[in-house]
């Protein structure tokens, strides 16, 4: 196995030369070359005998700090452990069905959240079939067009119509945005829950 001119250079350069007056001799042949590199562009560093080497990448190692790397340490598969964290906000979240709102609900008694009122659409001149039509399926999202004609026109008999029976927040929310609309509208307690 021939030495490359690398590695001549790097054995002639670090080994000790006969003195002047001494006899030459010969260099022992080494059975296996001492360095063996597969990049040559790769800078050759001298390996010394009484280990500061070993000592200064382990000073290297301790100065990097406690982090876990288990392949520079000599042991371990460098595998880094996985992070403990709450992966609940992957959970999927449960289905709503379109359409709903927290008015009143023909299979339930009460909202069992306190005082329930009712959202009522006056009569007005103003009133159209056409303003009521549009106006209302935007602001209360479980009324539908048909439903608003039905209510126009109740409110024209009565004077009044019940629009959706709800807690006082929304009530008022669902009164302001049917004012914006340009429709006349009210609260009121509802007495007809338990």
């Amino acid at each position: 196995m021939a030495l490359s001119t690398g590695a001549a250079s790097l054995l002639r350069l670090h080994l000790p030369s006969p003195a002047a007056g001494a006899p030459p001799h010969p260099l022992p042949t080494p059975a296996v070359p001492v360095l063996v590199r597969a990049n040559p562009t790769a800078r050759a560093r001298p390996l010394s005998l009484d280990g500061t080497r070993a000592a200064g990448a382990a000073t290297r190692l301790r100065a990097a700090g406690d982090w876990n790397l288990g392949s520079l340490r000599g042991g371990g598969s460098g595998l880094l452990e996985r992070p403990n964290f709450d992966q609940s906000q992957f959970d999927p979240l449960p289905q709503v069905q379109e359409g709903g709102d927290i008015g009143k609900l023909s299979d339930k008694k009460g909202l069992g959240s306190g005082d329930s009122f009712r959202v009522l659409l006056i009569d007005d001149a103003r009133h159209t079939e056409r303003l009521v039509e549009k106006a209302l399926p935007q602001v209360v999202p479980s009324i539908t067009a048909n439903d608003a004609r039905n209510l126009f026109h109740e409110s024209h008999q009565k004077g009044f119509a019940v629009v959706i029976v709800t807690v006082k927040e929304h009530a008022e929310f669902y009164a302001q945005m049917m004012v914006q609309s340009g429709l006349r509208s009210a609260i009121e307690p509802d007495s007809g829950t338990v």
